[in-house]
């Protein structure tokens, strides 16, 4: 594996040794930049769905002939394979170490045109982050990085897993607001004060009026219906 980096590498320091000198060639010394490699966010749906397989971009500054850049993959990251929307791509892993470099004969756009593909390990969960950081140095600690034949600044990345999105529920919630009470309380009545009862007068019946069938004597009559009764039971009497 090593002799296979080190004969990759090798290819790729003559190549960019070529391009480099055309590229300084074409544009002025003073041409620099910075490499970025960019940070994708993916569901763990989106993941399984894509085979546990992610593409990071590869974002230079500015527009470009030749790019090159080291990164060091985490632990659960496979290197894959580079790949570019142009030129010629060149990378291979040394172990969790992975050297990129692209060359073209004409400029290519400066963002997203470069990238890097890697498996992520299946045990992957939302909230993982898995780091590809970024370095200009290669395995001997070399500045080997190259924007237009100019060293650049290098800037990592990372992929993160993130929670598959909760579906809103659609229907409109069911269940009725509570009425209010229709019954509206019943007034008690306030009391009123009944009217007084209206005198009825009644006459006094003379004692020469004859008293009704089953009415009650009055007591003057009741004395002269004694008187009479003695009077006669005294002449009675004295007949004897």
């Amino acid at each position: 594996m090593k002799t296979t980096f080190k004969k990759t590498m090798a290819a790729l320091s003559a190549a960019a040794v070529v391009a480099a000198s055309a590229a300084v060639m074409a544009m002025p010394a003073s041409a620099e930049g910075s490499i970025t490699i960019d940070t994708v966010e993916i569901t763990e749906s989106q993941l399984a769905a894509a085979n546990y397989e992610v593409s990071v971009p590869i974002i230079a500054s500015n527009d470009f002939t030749t790019l090159a850049v080291g990164m060091t993959l985490d632990e659960g990251l496979t290197f894959v394979a580079g790949t570019a929307s142009g030129g010629l791509v060149a990378a291979d892993a040394n172990g969790q170490f992975v050297w990129y470099a692209l060359m073209n004969a004409t400029e290519l756009a400066g963002a997203s045109t470069a990238a890097v593909t890697v498996t992520v390990e299946s045990t992957a969960k939302a909230g993982d982050v898995y780091n590809l950081v970024g370095t200009p140095l290669n395995t001997e600690g070399v500045d080997r990085s190259d924007l237009n034949g100019t060293s650049a600044a290098v800037s990592g990345g990372s992929i993160v897993i993130v929670e598959d999105p909760t579906e809103a529920p659609t229907d409109a919630p069911t269940d009725a607001p509570t009425e209010a009470p229709t019954d509206a309380p019943v007034a008690t009545p306030t009391p009123t004060t009944a009217p007084a009862p209206t005198a009825t007068s009644t006459t006094k019946p003379s004692s020469s009026s004859s008293p009704k069938t089953g009415d009650a004597l009055p007591i003057a009559g009741v004395a002269v219906a004694v008187a009479v009764i003695g009077g006669v039971a005294l002449v009675s009497k004295k007949r004897k």
